[in-house]
């Protein structure tokens, strides 16, 4: 029996918290990408269903780039498993070393993924644009466009790295695995 919260569970959780509808709709389009990876990758699926689902539960306080922080505290505050919270903590950017986290102004600690499961929730929250799943050039172009470079960098290298696991490249999983198509079921989710 797993650990980790199932899917009506983080649901139920999600709702609980105070989630918009706006940010649970992103949080299952982030878990399509990220399942479809962990799948091929061979990554813990109930981690990855579960903190892909959860990553943005501190949205429910801020939205701004604390809301990591947050999203760690209620999870902790919930009871959930270590691993889970790291991953949850992990999710945001390509990652920030505590000197970059310390500058943001989150609380202390490395905020740079290093699972495997870190790698994919991350990942897949960074193709992922409110609900629309871009292509990883979109992704790091976005990222650019903010003025992010090292961190479109990261994420880059960080794609690569997945694909090199995957045996395939991401846009092409994606496309494979229809994951844009499946986000209409996001979209039902009231």
């Amino acid at each position: 029996m797993s650990s980790y919260p199932s899917t009506d569970d983080c649901y139920r959780i999600m709702r609980e918290e105070g989630l918009s509808l706006a940010v649970i709709r992103h949080c299952c389009v982030v878990n399509l990408v990220a399942m479809a990876i962990a799948r091929r990758c061979g990554a813990d699926l109930e981690l990855v269903n579960a903190a892909s689902l959860l990553h943005d539960i501190g949205r429910s306080a801020t939205h701004g780039v604390n809301h990591v922080a947050e999203s760690v505290l209620i999870a902790r505050k919930r009871g959930l498993p270590e691993e889970l919270v790291n991953c949850i903590g992990r999710h945001i950017a390509s990652g920030f070393t505590a000197e970059e986290a310390e500058a943001l102004g989150l609380p202390r600690g490395d905020y740079m993924p290093v699972s495997l499961e870190d790698k994919v929730v991350n990942f897949a929250d960074n193709l992922v644009s409110d609900r629309s799943i871009k292509t990883v050039a979109q992704a790091a172009e976005r990222m650019r466009s903010k003025g992010f470079e090292l961190t479109a960098t990261r994420m880059l290298a960080m794609g690569e790295d997945i694909a090199r696991l995957c045996g395939q490249d991401i846009d092409s999983l994606l496309e494979r695995a229809k994951v844009r198509e499946a986000v209409a079921g996001c979209d039902r989710l009231a």
